[in-house]
């Protein structure tokens, strides 16, 4: 539901401003909080949302054909059992039924505004003889808009269209894409230093880890991509061709005009290597803050006193003991980071931040288990459901010596990338489980299972 919150965090407003019954010209203008009617539980916005999702797969697969209302029910009653078929046909009325909304068009000649509405407000459009349903136009496009609202990070492709802009002599468009930009870097910027203002160090590690692909493409891809405009720049042939055509503009158009565009672009992005710097350096500072209030001898003597269990003490001794208890060498690794925020805060170049060999290491250590243990695991897929207590049953939590763990769980978040025709399905009522891996580890929650897409046609 996240994409649509985003899209009505960002019109009620406006809807609020539409339906206001303000004079123009009174001195009263002082705003109270809205006192909207209804449930306030968010029950039908949740269902509704629901349901133009699901539409809008079925738009996707269907062609835009119409659905029965029969299967948007069985669909809404995954989340809520107890719905009723009126329940559903009363959404469907709501949705369905447009609203009148009022604006103004103004004539571009003399700036006359006139008064226009428009009725094309309703989301689905609805068979009068069958009951039959699918997405309007309306509610395409807002469901476009909802993904874009949330997708606005990905922004990359903005970049390339200006470097294609400038190659093409189309330059009274690089403005405007590096205005697009730059909201979005600044909009990152301010999503970090949220996360700065975060109290727990835990909340910020996990924020920046949901958001590091963003960082990583904003500070490479963007950054060459820029670089590589300001390089075209320099071309003495492209200086001619802009100045042939700037002269034939009306007013007449400067080089410093793109200039300063694509500066304030990169400075933006400067300034987000910046606060990622600085958000490592709370996450370090924290890290030690709470290393230093632990009170380990307590810690020490609770252990005493209820002393773990025989796996887990197998487990803490295979990783905390020394090899050899004559060597003893500190691992640098913990000092990496504060070497490069000292290096960052030294240099003179732009921090540019690369996750490039970490996502190659994850990268090749998830193809290693799809090419190990990923035939074996279509085959057992062919003959029914795979649930993951039987997955961690047939050993494939491990590669060899080494821990696979993590690389199974991945094929239960994403099972595509073992099959694209795959999908994670749950009993219901749900069955949880319990398991213990031989390091001492333990698994609870619910079973969920691997299965093959089935065609409800």
């Amino acid at each position: 539901m996240t994409p649509w919150l985003n899209l009505l965090l960002a019109t009620t407003r406006l809807l609020d401003l539409h339906d206001s019954a303000h004079a123009p010209g009174s001195a009263a203008v002082q705003v109270g909080r809205e006192e909207r009617p209804g449930r306030r539980d968010g029950f039908w916005l949740e269902l509704a949302c629901l349901m133009l999702d699901y539409l809008l797969e079925e738009d996707y697969r269907t062609n835009s054909a119409f659905v029965p209302q029969s299967r948007c029910l069985s669909y809404l009653r995954q989340f809520e059992p107890g719905l009723k078929a009126d329940d559903v046909l009363y959404l469907v009325n709501m949705l369905a039924t447009p609203s009148e909304l009022f604006f103004r068009r103004r004539q571009m000649e003399d700036g006359v505004a006139l008064q226009a509405s428009t009725k094309q407000t309703a989301l689905l459009e609805k068979q009068r003889q069958t009951g039959l349903v699918r997405l309007s136009n309306s509610g395409r496009q807002a469901a476009q808009l909802s993904l874009q609202v949330e997708d606005l990070l990905y922004s990359e492709h903005d970049a390339a269209k200006v470097l294609t802009a400038m190659r093409r002599d189309d330059y009274a468009r690089v403005p405007d894409l590096c205005n697009r930009l730059l909201l979005t870097i600044r909009g990152m910027t301010q999503a970090l230093r949220q996360m700065r203002e975060n109290p727990t160090r835990e909340g910020k590690l996990e924020a920046f880890r949901a958001q590091q692909k963003h960082y990583h493409h904003a500070l490479n891809g963007l950054q060459k991509t820029l670089l590589d405009c300001r390089q075209q720049m320099s071309v003495p042939q492209w200086r001619e061709r802009f100045i042939q055509w700037a002269d034939q503009q009306v007013p007449p158009w400067d080089l410093m005009q793109l200039s300063v565009s694509l500066n304030r672009v990169l400075n933006a992005i400067e300034n987000l290597s910046r606060r990622l710097s600085e958000l490592l350096a709370d996450i370090a500072e924290d890290r030690v803050q709470s290393m230093g209030v632990t009170d380990f001898m307590a810690l020490a003597q609770q252990l005493l006193l209820t002393p773990p269990s025989e796996s887990q003490q197998d487990a803490l001794i295979g990783q905390i003991i020394p090899w050899q208890l004559s060597v003893c060498i500190p691992d640098i690794e913990p000092l990496t980071r504060l070497i490069r925020v000292e290096r960052s805060e030294r240099s003179t170049r732009t921090l540019v931040f690369d996750e490039g060999e970490a996502l190659s290491q994850d990268a090749t250590a998830l193809q290693r288990f799809i090419s190990t243990h990923g035939p074996a695991m279509r085959e057992r897929l062919s003959q029914g459901p795979l649930p993951l207590s039987e997955a961690l049953a047939c050993g494939w939590a491990q590669l060899g010596d080494d821990d696979s763990l993590p690389q199974l769980i991945n094929m239960f978040v994403d099972p595509g990338q073992l099959d694209p025709a795959l999908e994670v399905a749950l009993e219901s009522p749900s069955i949880p489980f319990e398991y213990v891996m031989p390091d001492g580890r333990r698994l609870t929650g619910d079973d969920p299972r691997l299965r093959y897409r089935v065609n409800d046609e």
